[in-house]
């Protein structure tokens, strides 16, 4: 028999099961450099690429909640922090969840209606809480990476087999312009 040489696991953390109103209640996380973007309470890589799920994508999702079929799980990177208690650069960074969580997010703002007009603000708080809000929307959180490529690489292995992604979202994930910032915030 021979015997295989497998590679270590790529990534290492704690799965949560957390309700989905965890996205939208609370502290949310500061973004520490201009080039990262805020969703819900989440912060997104500057390479990520845009929200891309048309609206009726975003209207399946939000509709298979209500019809329990589970929302999936979203990647983050875990937090960490330097001696002074501000967070270091990449803590808390969502890698894998984006499009799910825009459409959460424009399901709680009254963006978009589900089931032929119904809006969040339309059901009742019961109606919130029980079939929504408090629906599990498990999360990996990563024991803290400090290494962007490898941050990169997991994107790249949970991303590239969805909806397609551009070259230019390709571009912008080997060629994002947070490079230059590691380096000034890891003095």
């Amino acid at each position: 028999m021979i015997e295989a040489s497998l590679p270590q696991p790529l990534i290492r953390g704690q799965a949560r099961s957390t309700p989905i109103c965890s996205l939208f209640m609370g502290t949310p996380l500061v973004c520490t450099v201009p080039a990262e973007r805020q969703l819900l309470r989440l912060v997104l890589p500057p390479w990520q690429r845009p929200a891309v799920w048309s609206e009726q994508q975003q209207i399946s999702f939000i509709e298979g909640i209500f019809l329990g079929l589970g929302a999936g799980v979203y990647v983050v990177n875990g937090s960490d922090f330097h001696q002074d208690g501000g967070e270091k650069y990449m803590s808390g960074w969502l890698i894998d969840g984006q499009q799910r969580i825009t459409a959460i997010a424009r399901f709680i703002q009254g963006e978009i209606a589900v089931f032929n007009g119904i809006r969040y603000q339309d059901l009742s708080q019961a109606q919130r809480f029980i079939r929504f809000d408090n629906v599990v929307f498990n999360r990996y959180e990563l024991d803290y990476q400090g290494d962007e490529q490898v941050l990169k690489d997991i994107y790249r292995r949970l991303n590239f087999g969805g909806t397609p992604h551009t070259n230019d979202d390709l571009l912008r994930l080997d060629e994002s312009a947070s490079e230059p910032l590691i380096a000034g915030l890891a003095r």
